[in-house]
């Protein structure tokens, strides 16, 4: 290691002038040497970083082009002076090279975003007032205001709402889920940021994202709604905002168009729609599976005949009773395991496989508790209960199978046919049989 250089590293961290200039009148071209020298950091570095403001001045005023170095990541002394909220340094740093404000390290911030991350509003202001396209630069799915919101910086979204707010472009940059400000400022329950936005800036108000949700569509899509939420409505309706369903039928076209998605959108959509269909029927198959089971197994050590003296009287009804009762425990039971196995049971086909069982649970828990009735009422003198007449319950048992059936016939045609077209040959028009 070069024994000058690590004088002039240990001077920086010092921030001693007279060892700077004593070590230069030695080796005047020694800045420049130590650019490509063993340390991570330049001296500049340093110096920027611990705030030693006049160190800094004498380096830039020998060599001004050390201003632009990087360390391994990619980080110039103007990030690290803005990080360090160094107000005074980054103004030094600015007018001896401005252009470094547009410069990213190895994450993609440029010098103005660290000053967001940091809260340092005062550096901020330098770096967006010496170049405001600093702002612009995007990074984490989003340009500068996307950041300032989602790191909870209200004060710099709020300077720079105040500073930029006119302009269009700005104000209006996306993240990657195709949402503005104003989508993620609903989406947050920031109710002072959605009234700022509104009155000082150039928002687009009913701007769509990539999922065909405005900003009032995005509130309106929670399931419970509280105060934030009711405020935030209040303010954009209004400001005139509207669902995307309004925008449709008032322009006559369609906000979102499958048709016009590439292939893999349009096969993640779906995807994601059978998923959700299919979390929610396993979730409420499991309920009343485990529902049925719990009655079932209280019926089963308790049942109604223990508690008529006479039962031989009705032997029938009682062996009745206990096959389906235990028809139902074994088709809930049953359920159960499959859900709970571990095994990759995903699939439409599996889950309406455990619905048919779930019926078949249903109905045998239901003619279950017709026998526990029906050996009840015959203990006590009555043969039948018109109040709770089973007629009823066969009469709706028919009409959902019968319905279902309806439904399932062509489905099962179609599947039928798709498997038909697979497993014959294309014909080649040109080929002759």
């Amino acid at each position: 290691m070069n024994y000058i250089e690590r004088l002039l590293h240990d001077a920086a961290v010092e921030g001693n002038v007279p060892s700077l200039l004593r070590l230069l009148e030695e080796d005047r071209f020694a800045l420049h040497r130590v650019v490509s020298g063993c340390f991570d950091q330049t001296p500049l570095h340093v110096a920027s970083m611990l705030g030693h403001l006049e160190f800094v001045q004498e380096i830039l005023t020998r060599n001004p082009d050390m201003a632009r170095a990087l360390d391994s990541q990619r980080s110039s002394p103007l990030h690290l002076a803005a990080a360090k909220g160094h107000v005074e340094m980054v103004k030094l740093l600015l007018l001896t090279n401005p252009e470094m404000s547009l410069s990213g390290d190895w994450q993609g911030r440029n010098p103005a975003h660290l000053a967001v991350i940091k809260g340092h509003i005062q550096v901020l202001k330098e770096l967006v007032q010496a170049k405001p396209e600093a702002a612009s630069a995007k990074i984490r799915s989003g340009n500068m205001l996307h950041l300032c919101l989602r790191l909870h910086q209200y004060q710099a979204l709020e300077w720079l709402v105040e500073t930029m707010g006119d302009d269009h472009e700005f104000m209006n940059s996306k993240d990657d889920h195709g949402s503005n400000i104003l989508h993620l400022a609903a989406a947050y329950l920031q109710v002072e940021v959605v009234k700022l936005l509104l009155t000082k800036s150039r928002v687009e108000l009913n701007a769509v994202n990539h999922h065909g949700f405005t900003a009032l569509d995005t509130v309106l899509a929670r399931a419970c709604a509280t105060e934030e939420d009711v405020r935030i409505q209040e303010l954009l309706k209004g400001g005139g905002a509207v669902q995307a369903t309004r925008i449709a039928c008032s322009t006559g076209s369609i906000v979102v168009n499958a048709s016009d998605e590439p292939p893999e959108r349009q096969g993640r959509r779906k995807k994601t729609r059978d998923k959700d269909w299919l979390e929610q029927k396993r979730t409420a198959i499991m309920v009343v599976a485990s529902l049925i089971a719990s009655m079932a197994f209280q019926a089963g050590v308790d049942p109604p005949i223990t508690n008529v003296q006479k039962r031989e009287t009705f032997p029938k009804i009682s062996f009745y009773f206990v096959i389906l009762n235990g028809a139902s425990f074994n088709a809930s039971i049953f359920v159960i395991l499959l859900m709970i196995s571990g095994f990759p049971w995903t699939g439409r086909l599996f889950v309406w496989l455990l619905m048919i069982v779930m019926w078949v649970a249903l109905i045998t828990i239901l003619l279950a508790y017709r026998s526990a009735e029906l050996i009840m009422l015959q203990h006590i003198g009555i043969s039948e209960n018109h109040i709770t007449n089973g007629s009823l319950w066969h009469a709706l048992i028919s009409i959902l199978l019968i319905g279902h059936t309806v439904r399932l016939v062509p489905k099962i045609r179609r599947w039928i046919k798709k498997q038909r077209s697979k497993s014959s040959p294309s014909r080649d028009p040109n080929t002759l049989v």
